[in-house]
């Protein structure tokens, strides 16, 4: 019978053979709690989540990031549209989204530009005074027969609210999103957070317009995906607005553009 020696269990190869059960012991209890998964429509971005997309019956939080005055828009147009796209993937039904007038400003989103993403007929917006009110409208919703996905926008870091829609999220199997304007508390059990800023729009040649819309997009929490043990993946995305198709941009994969942070991805 072979022997292990304590330099063998010391071997370099431990911690990733731990990482690969731990990525196992996640998907299966993903796969129990009666989750899917629909796919983001990036192949470099779905390989890294768990059954290569976003879970339903899970809750995923879309943060702003700052711009270069360091500056984070209550609305911001980079986050929103990928919140957008994340809606726009969940398939038929009715979408929810929930907002305060203190977040967003008067201003509601604009409907001509969400339908890139979907059908703006089958939004609901409902409008609270109070945060409580919101998150209440939002669990409402999720126990809702006919709803595809629901949003709120919010500034809150009360971590039991998070609780709570993930617990809900996961008992109906519709997916819910939050849409932050500022970090989320550090003690959030969502499924995934993304990081959203506008980048730089690539120039025409001999045109003086505006290119193509640019994203940098990182992933900041992979509860069930493939973590990375010393840094946080990034891309740059771009939209096509004649086709209304996302797609990496390849010399910006994995940080090439400097916008990877050499940081622990939280599982």
């Amino acid at each position: 019978m072979p022997t292990i020696s304590p330099k063998d269990v010391a071997s370099p190869l431990l911690p990733g053979l731990r990482e690969q059960v731990r990525r196992l012991e996640r998907a299966h209890t993903a796969q129990r709690a009666g989750r899917s998964a629909v796919p983001l429509g990036l192949p470099e971005i779905d390989a890294l989540l768990p059954e290569g997309g976003l879970l339903t019956g899970a809750l995923h939080e879309i943060e702003a990031g700052p711009t270069p005055s360091g500056r984070v828009a209550p609305h911001d147009g980079a986050a929103l549209g990928f919140a957008a796209h994340m809606l726009g993937r969940f398939g038929e039904g009715t979408i929810l989204w929930c907002r305060q007038p203190a977040i967003g400003g008067d201003a509601l989103p604009y409907a001509p530009s969400l339908s890139a993403w979907f059908d703006p007929a089958r939004l609901i917006m409902v409008t609270t005074r109070r945060e409580e009110d919101l998150f209440w409208a939002m669990e409402e919703g999720l126990r809702t027969p006919g709803i595809a996905a629901v949003l709120g926008e919010t500034r809150a870091t009360d971590a039991t609210a998070g609780r709570r829609l993930s617990l809900a999220a996961e008992k109906s199997g519709i997916p819910a999103l939050l849409l932050r304007a500022q970090p989320a508390p550090p003690q959030s059990i969502c499924t995934t957070r993304w990081r959203v800023i506008s980048a730089p729009s690539p120039e025409v040649p001999g045109i003086e317009m505006l290119g193509a819309a640019r994203w940098q997009v990182e992933l900041r929490r992979n509860r069930f995906g493939t973590p990375s043990i010393d840094e946080m993946p990034a891309w740059l995305l771009e939209w096509n607005d004649e086709t209304n198709h996302l797609a990496v941009v390849p010399q910006a994969r994995d940080g090439s553009s400097g916008a990877v942070r050499r940081e622990r991805l939280a599982g």
